[in-house]
């Protein structure tokens, strides 16, 4: 008679099979993560690269700039398609190939031999970033039990917060030790070894959804926000033209049969019916402001580093990262904070210290020391910290029930508009004081440096007003909302 070997209770068997099981588990969610890392490393990094970029291909910074705006709008526009295509040809398709054509976006930005080059390959990039961004929480949520499933997507979390934490670190790193390509050669490796891990270790999909998709209503959003960044860039370039002007009015045309379509059609890009309890507009428009705001931060403050103070790209680097760590840090307390106080109440908390953020930024000088510097930036990470949670929750708590699916996708929109106006907007008030171009001060930061102060001085003071507004109107909404459900009390 055979012997069968038991521990506990269970054969020896069936605990290797367990821990084939959990290994396996364990190596499909690293294969996960790495796109949700990777993704967001790529798109922190070449902040810092800006100035090193635009003097390589002596580009002017506004052509400059869509290195950072075309990797954004390549993830922006495609992410709601992607989550589609993935329902009709399987999840595991998609996101494997995600690996490949970010790996080859990255090889092409690497090998450019000009600036325009150098924007397509970060397109291409973009585009794979969006197959990976737009299906990992679902392969996640199929592979785990329900059990385990919140605390595998947490992981995923975090390693989007560590990719946009060594983002800008990293980056300076690298750049002082080689040069800017050495950024898009390391993604490309990291990308191939991870292609292979989610090849073996995503299963395929069980089943496969039909769908449709709003080709046309996407395609009119694209071309509104992109003759619409293009129109800012060119202001801050001095290029105010009757031209420009025509593109603007085109930009708002198309804009405007983008939302007359959206209310037509069955399956829009962007349902406006997402929209349509007051306070998740509310919470649109704190969002879409809030990472402008720091989005336009994280883009300026390397140029005030490296230009004003003479810091190196290194050290630029590592005092950026005070903002994603803190933000890191303050996220999951912020949450525990909501819980027991009240979405509503930390909202008003996070808007308030965002506010002071940004009006006390306005006040950095060519004489701002080391120590203010580190509490600035940590302060910005707090306050983006105790705001986004709560505000999160809110939007999600208030849309009718109907959208609930989409909420989490259209959310991630509105960040990526948001991150793309506050790049726009930061090189625009930086490029309108200087009488020739950011680029050419560049090159002699010792002339020129109070005018680019002055811009810079300017777009704080923009951000902290339209974070004031966004409180306002958060406050405004509220009030209504309340008015709104007393009166239902009433009837009934």
């Amino acid at each position: 008679m055979k012997k069968t070997n038991v521990v506990h209770g269970v054969s020896t068997a069936g605990v290797n099979r367990m821990n084939k099981q959990k290994t396996h588990s364990i190596l499909l969610l690293v294969s996960v993560c790495a796109g949700a890392f990777l993704s967001h490393f790529s798109a922190g990094f070449v902040n810092i690269a800006l100035t090193d970029i635009s003097l390589y291909f002596s580009s002017s910074l506004s052509l400059t700039q869509w290195i950072v705006n075309g990797y954004l709008l390549s993830i922006m526009l495609f992410l709601p398609f992607m989550g589609k295509v993935a329902d009709q040809y399987g999840k595991k398709k998609i996101h494997n190939l995600g690996y490949l054509i970010f790996a080859v976006g990255a090889g092409a930005s690497a090998l450019s031999t000009s600036i325009q080059l150098l924007i397509i390959g970060r397109v291409v990039q973009g585009f794979g970033a969006a197959m990976l961004q737009a299906v990992n929480m679902a392969i996640v949520t199929d592979a785990y039990p329900e059990k385990h499933r919140g605390r595998a997507l947490g992981i995923i979390s975090t390693s989007v917060g560590f990719g946009a934490l060594l983002g800008p670190s990293v980056g300076g790193l690298l750049i002082e030790a080689f040069s800017w390509h050495i950024l898009f050669w390391i993604i490309v490796p990291f990308s191939l070894s991870a292609f292979v891990l989610a090849q073996k270790y995503i299963p395929l999909d069980k089943q496969f959804y039909k769908s449709s998709f709003d080709y046309i209503g996407s395609m009119l959003f694209a071309v509104s926000i992109v003759t619409f960044v293009y129109v800012l860039n060119s202001i801050g370039e001095g290029a105010a033209t009757p031209v420009l002007f025509a593109i603007l009015i085109i930009s708002v045309i198309v804009f405007w049969g983008f939302m007359h379509r959206s209310r037509r059609v069955d399956y829009p890009f962007i349902d406006p019916g997402i929209f349509s309890s007051l306070m998740v507009r509310s919470g649109g428009v704190i969002l879409t402001i809030s990472y402008a705001a720091t989005f336009a931060a994280m883009v300026s403050l390397p140029f005030y580093l490296r230009g004003v103070l003479h810091y190196s790209a290194e050290y630029s680097g590592l005092l950026l990262m005070c903002y994603p760590l803190f933000l890191a840090l303050f996220g999951p307390i912020s949450g525990s904070l909501s819980d027991r106080f009240g979405s509503i109440k930390i909202v008003f908390i996070g808007l308030f210290c965002l506010s002071i953020s940004m009006f006390t930024l306005s006040l950095l000088s060519q004489n701002t020391t080391l120590p203010i510097l580190i509490v600035l930036f940590c302060f910005l990470g707090f306050s983006m910290g105790i705001l986004t949670s709560p505000n999160y929750s809110i939007m999600m708590f208030y849309v009718p029930l109907q959208y609930l699916g989409m909420m989490s996708s259209t959310i991630a929109l509105l960040r990526n508009i948001g991150m793309i106006l506050g790049t726009a907007v930061s090189i625009t008030f930086m490029n309108s004081w200087l009488d020739h171009s950011l680029e050419g001060w560049m090159k002699n930061p010792k002339e020129g440096s109070a005018e680019v102060m002055t811009g810079f001085h300017y777009l704080f003071l923009l951000l902290g007003a339209l974070t004031v507004l966004a409180g306002v109107y958060f406050f405004r909404c509220m009030w209504k909302s309340a008015e709104s459900e007393r009166k239902k009390d009433d009837l009934v």
